[in-house]
Formats: C-alpha cells, structure tokens, sequence
C-alpha cells in the first residue's frame, strides 16, 4: 500500500484488499485515499467494527465478513445497517445453500465459497417436466448414432427451443453472415457437435432456473475452459467438444440436486466422460482437476496438473481471458 503497488495495474481491472492486519495509521489512510482519488476499488479484508477504523470504513467499497467468524445472526443483519449506503457486503466462506439465503436475507450481495459446488441431495426430489424434457433431449443428442431428424423434431415440438436456437446461430459469436431462419438450416450448420454443446447448454440454464446464477455461469467458464485447454492439449482421445461437455456436466448433480451417479443413468455419455464425472483418475478427470484448482485459486495444484499434462504455467491464464471473452459474448444470446 505505501509503496502504491496496486498502480502498477489498471483502476478497473483490480480491488485492492486491505487485510485486516493493516492498522489505521495516518501514512496507511493517505495511501488508501490516494489509490481511492485514482479510481480504484477498496476491500477490508475479515472486518470487525472496531474504534478507529471509520476512516478505512469510509472509503471501502467493499467489506468482507467471514460468514462462520461472525455467528450472531442479529450482528450480521446489523452490520448493514451502520456502514455507509455505498459499502457492499461481501459474504466469506458460505459453505451451504441455506447460509447462502441468509446472506441474500442479511444485506450481503457478494459471496465467497464454495456451497454452490456440493449438492443437496433429496433423495425423493421430483423434477419438472422441463427438466424431464431437457433430460430427454440430452439422451436422444448423446446417443452413438446422431439422428439430425429425431433431434429437429423434438426441437421443433417446442416454439421456445426453436426461438433460442435461432437466436443463438444468428448471434454475433458464431459469426455467420447471413441469417439463418429456419430450423433444419440451423441444426445442419451446428453440426452434431454444435447441437449437442447447445442441447447441453439450454438444458443447464433450465436446471439452474430455481439455483443462484452463479452456477450456470460456473457451468459455462468450466465447459469453455476445458474446451480451450483440450484444444491446446491437441490429443485425439481429449476432443475440445468433450472437454466442453464435461465442463458443463461437472455441476450437473448440484443443479438437480440428484447424485451424479444416478443422474448419469438417465444420459447416455460416453464411457470415458461418465468415469471422469464420477470421479474416476483419467485423462478427462485430470483436465477437469486443472480447470478446478484455477478455479480455486489452488496454484500448487494448477503448477502440477500443468506439469504433468506438460502445458507451461504461464498459458493457463491467457486461455483463461480467452474463456471470459466468449462468456461476455454468450451472455446476450443465453
């Protein structure tokens, strides 16, 4: 902070975090002011309301609290009430869906943790006709023989998956110059790997539709992550259309609340993807470990999967800005 390394990297890329170790001196205020007056953002790290911190307190845009630290459940709500309107409350360490809707119910709109990757299991959860459909339609595009005909009729029978569809060809990401409107066009343009990963797609934003949205998009920079990494592996048993696949599979038990094992009963995956998802040690589990310790922030393990799949350290991060280019794209057709 007193040094103003944070001003090595643009205002908008970055929030500096002042740990909680950081005293209030008069050199550390000014040095926070200073970053504060050239447009970064400021995060107080583990906060705990203490006398002499009201200046910090004023010129944080953001305050994390560590949800299991603090358990007194009239001090969490109360914090909102007494830090200024402009603070956002960052929840840490929310480890379950129900700690998750008391954050939401506290005033915490930012949240750290991992509760979003387990499931919740209800053993006798009955799934909508939606989910059931899209269910249906996953099998019938995962089967060995790809049939174009059965796939586009069973499209066809739903005006808002023709509707999506086109929306998505049509789409700047694809890149297509003339538009496309009709139905069979489309699905012979995708190919059967473009449907399948479009199938997969939809039908994940339909199971997601009761989650927190943070897990369709998690969903999402998994499937083109490990796309971009396959792709950068150049394998042939390690396709780019399965590392896609097996990124959007990855969560699919937590969005169904059903376990893996007997969600993939009612899928027809290839062998080798249903082994990988269940977490059985292959080339596609490994994969999906690298992606997930990026994701973790985990870098001694991202440091040994890049070892081991023989892909220098310093791509990873490249092929990461790569991910959130096309998810930004994404976002207007979803």
């Amino acid at each position: 902070l007193l040094s103003r390394a944070p001003k090595l990297l643009p205002p908008n890329s970055i929030v500096v975090e002042v740990l909680e170790t950081v005293q209030p001196t008069p050199e550390i205020l000014e040095a926070v002011r200073d970053l504060k007056d050239a447009g970064y953002k400021i995060a107080l790290d583990d906060f705990v309301l203490l006398p002499g911190y009201e200046p910090l307190i004023n010129m944080a845009d953001i305050i994390k609290v560590d949800f299991r630290m603090t358990t007194d459940p009239e001090e969490r709500a109360n914090l909102r009430k007494v830090l200024p309107p402009q603070v956002r409350l960052l929840a840490e360490k929310i480890e379950t869906e129900d700690e998750f809707r008391q954050a939401v119910e506290d005033g915490y709109v930012l949240f750290q943790g991992y509760f979003f990757c387990k499931p919740v299991v209800l053993h006798q959860k009955r799934l909508t006709n939606n989910e059931l459909s899209r269910i249906r339609l996953l099998k019938e595009v995962n089967r060995p023989n790809f049939d174009f005909n059965a796939i586009t009729d069973v499209i066809a029978a739903d005006t808002n998956l023709v509707h999506k569809l086109l929306t998505y060809i049509n789409s700047v990401g694809i890149g297509l110059t003339n538009h496309v409107s009709n139905l069979r066009q489309a699905a012979v343009l995708l190919g059967s790997s473009g449907i399948r990963s479009w199938v997969t797609l939809i039908s994940l934003q339909t199971f997601s539709e009761d989650k927190p949205s943070e897990l369709f998009t998690l969903s999402l920079l998994r499937a083109k992550f490990c796309e971009l990494i396959a792709r950068r592996l150049n394998r042939r048993d390690l396709t780019p259309d399965t590392g896609f696949l097996l990124g959007m599979f990855s969560l699919i038990d937590v969005l169904l609340n059903q376990p893996m094992a007997e969600v993939l009963k009612e899928i027809t995956l290839a062998d080798d993807l249903n082994a990988a998802l269940l977490g059985e040690d292959n080339d596609l589990r490994r994969l999906l470990d690298l992606v997930i310790s990026y994701e973790q922030g985990d870098w001694s393990s991202v440091a040994a999967c890049c070892e081991h799949e023989h892909i220098p350290l310093g791509e990873i991060s490249p092929i990461y800005d790569e991910v959130l280019k096309w998810y930004n794209k994404l976002q207007s057709v979803c």
